[in-house]
């Protein structure tokens, strides 16, 4: 799933960048809430009083944004944590997203995916797939996506037409491009028993 929730951030523009944030240990609580929420988890560095704190001093809970440090601290220590964060989603947001993608492409009759605990996808999409699988999600997330190309793939969405019916529009097109018997004009009166 970590692969589509790439291509989704990508569609949606949800871009990554570098942040830092500093904070004084004035005794007490161990706990410090970081400023942004959608950090990824993996870049995340401590340092105290500018020196590189090991990274099993600490630990992060993405749910609440917290780190609390197991490790010793003292009156006046300064902590700086650096990461790397997504400026509109989170991870498990996209996640979110991607899942009801799924649900969406066995309503439209393509495919059942089925999005496990451990955020894997079974059976596994292929490449074309996943594309589909992130156009659908970054419909459910801006709705504004107008275009989709790839070597294999291409789709237009004529503006002003809801999200239901971009996603119909998605999976008619993907199954047009596959080779798929019966053509299915995708600018076609889309009825509630397509």
């Amino acid at each position: 799933m970590n692969s589509i929730v790439l291509k989704v951030r990508d569609l949606i523009e949800d871009n990554y960048k570098y942040e830092f944030e500093v904070q004084e240990y004035y005794g007490g609580s161990k706990i410090f809430t970081l400023q942004n929420a959608n950090i990824d988890v993996t870049s995340l560095v401590a340092y105290k009083n500018g020196v590189l704190f090991a990274s099993s001093n600490y630990t992060y809970d993405a749910n609440t944004g917290q780190v609390t440090v197991t490790g010793t601290l003292v009156t006046a220590d300064n902590l700086k944590f650096t990461y790397n964060s997504y400026e509109k989603y989170s991870d498990n947001e996209i996640r979110g997203y991607i899942r009801s993608a799924l649900y969406h492409l066995t309503a439209e009759k393509y495919k059942t995916f089925v999005a496990k605990p451990d955020n894997t996808i079974f059976p596994t999409p292929n490449a074309s797939e996943e594309a589909l699988i992130a156009i659908i999600a970054s419909l459910l997330v801006a709705g504004s996506v107008r275009s989709y190309k790839t070597p294999e793939f291409a789709i237009q969405f004529e503006e002003g037409i809801s999200t239901d019916k971009k996603i119909k529009q998605a999976v008619r097109q993907f199954n047009k491009a596959y080779g798929y018997l019966t053509y299915i004009d995708p600018r076609e009166e889309l009825t509630i028993d397509d």
